[in-house]
């Protein structure tokens, strides 16, 4: 049974931040598995995506219009173009009438003819342009020389200037070069002997700095914040206050999201029992929650039931044959929890069962998806920044992806590896 896509690994490929080898090997992978890609491109993601993309593909109002050269026409006209070139032609062509009237006007007539009517306009259209500008006039040679002597004058002034600053440099070092102040730059000060030892004065008011995917964030001694300025303010703050304290608070969502282990009185109940794989006890940011288990062994069948806070069934799935099924929409800021019942050789076997807690998740609130997309704008994006709002939002997998790269790019740097340590520490509790 092939292996699907881990949280981490589908967080770190959203947001470009894998190495090329594992790229590929996730390209592989979901070519063939239609589960992961759809984990790949949520719902929610999909609108944006395409939205950036038109904004990307829409003519800015200040671009200059493009249009075909005369060569280019020419080529297209005659059928002297590859594959390649006709396409973008052609779909030029589809969008500028000036330059389909021309390609049309060639086509109408010869060859012969096409080609020198096409030399005629361009020599008319190139003519005035470079000939008139390099036109031989009385008062354009008058200029000419009057701009030849000004700069013959001030070559002489720049001459006679520096002579005389090497001169005054000169008088300057032969003055300073007495016996006394020979004998008092031989023996410096104290002072002046431990001032090189010593931290500079920008060293000294740092308090704080860290690589964040090629610019340097600091805090200063004053609890300053440098270099995340075209953050929101509340991000910034957020940051701000995380780097000073050196600790990340827990957010509380993952609490209630920890239920209690269950105790029953049949002490077999547990037997034969298959795990979930999530997800579980943490915040999911799409609405169609991809639900994946283990596979139990000889089992024909898996139906999935979703149920809300009061343990009402929302959603049920038909019998599955695989080990994954996506959720139809559910309701964001809600908490559910969900089961997955194995039929085998005619009976059910459940998961999760006692003593194991319930198998819960959280979906994401609307204005936090919307926080976070708007961080993801931001070039380059900042994986300190992306990676604590993941963590106070309660979405463990992708805060720990960025918060891996942030210790990647500072391996030095305890804070770094004590703020990746504690997101790793709420998934595995």
């Amino acid at each position: 049974m092939t292996d699907h896509l881990s949280e981490t690994e589908v967080s770190l490929f959203r947001d470009r931040t894998i190495g090329p080898t594992e790229r590929e090997r996730i390209d592989a992978h979901v070519a063939e598995c239609e589960s992961c890609l759809r984990r790949i491109l949520p719902s929610e993601d999909s609108a944006l995506v395409y939205s950036e993309l038109t904004e990307a593909l829409l003519p800015d109002s200040t671009d200059e219009p493009f249009h075909l050269s005369n060569a280019d026409v020419r080529r297209y006209a005659n059928g002297l173009v590859d594959q390649a070139d006709r396409v973008i032609f052609e779909s030029h062509l589809d969008i500028c009438e000036q330059c389909s009237e021309a390609v049309q006007l060639l086509t109408a007539s010869s060859p012969v003819e096409s080609v020198s009517s096409l030399a005629r306009q361009a020599e008319v259209s190139v003519q005035p342009s470079w000939r008139a500008a390099f036109q031989f006039t009385p008062a354009r040679a008058a200029a000419g020389l009057l701009i030849a002597a000004c700069l013959v004058l001030a070559f002489v002034v720049w001459q006679r200037w520096h002579s005389g600053s090497v001169d005054d440099q000169t008088v300057q070092k032969n003055a300073t070069q007495t016996p006394s102040s020979t004998s008092a730059s031989a023996s410096p000060t104290p002072a002046q002997a431990e001032a090189p030892k010593g931290p500079t004065s920008d060293q000294l008011a740092v308090a704080l700095s860290l690589e964040d995917n090629g610019r340097k964030v600091q805090l200063d001694k004053s609890g300053k914040l440098i270099g995340l300025e075209e953050l929101p303010e509340a991000s910034s703050s957020f940051v701000r206050s995380v780097l000073t304290t050196k600790n990340l608070s827990k957010p509380e969502v993952l609490d209630q999201l920890t239920a209690p282990s269950i105790t029953l009185l049949d002490p077999t109940a547990g037997e034969n029992k298959f795990s979930l794989l999530g997800p579980s006890g943490t915040v999911i940011a799409t609405d169609q929650p991809n639900l994946r288990w283990q596979a139990l062994a000889g089992a024909e069948s898996y139906t999935v039931s979703v149920f809300d806070a009061d343990f009402n069934r929302v959603t049920r799935s038909a019998p599955q044959t695989g080990t994954q099924w996506t959720s139809t929409k559910l309701q964001r800021g809600m908490i559910y929890s969900w089961e997955v019942v194995a039929v085998r050789n005619g009976q059910e076997v459940r998961s999760p069962v006692a003593p194991a807690p319930r198998a819960q998740f959280k979906v994401l609130e609307a204005e936090k998806l919307l926080e976070l997309t708007s961080l993801k704008k931001h070039s380059p994006i900042s994986h300190l920044t992306l990676g604590l709002t993941y963590a106070r939002f309660g979405l463990l997998a992708e805060a720990e992806g960025q918060l891996q790269i942030l210790a990647r790019e500072n391996p030095n740097s305890p804070v770094a590896t004590k703020l990746l340590r504690t997101v790793q520490e709420w998934r595995n509790r």
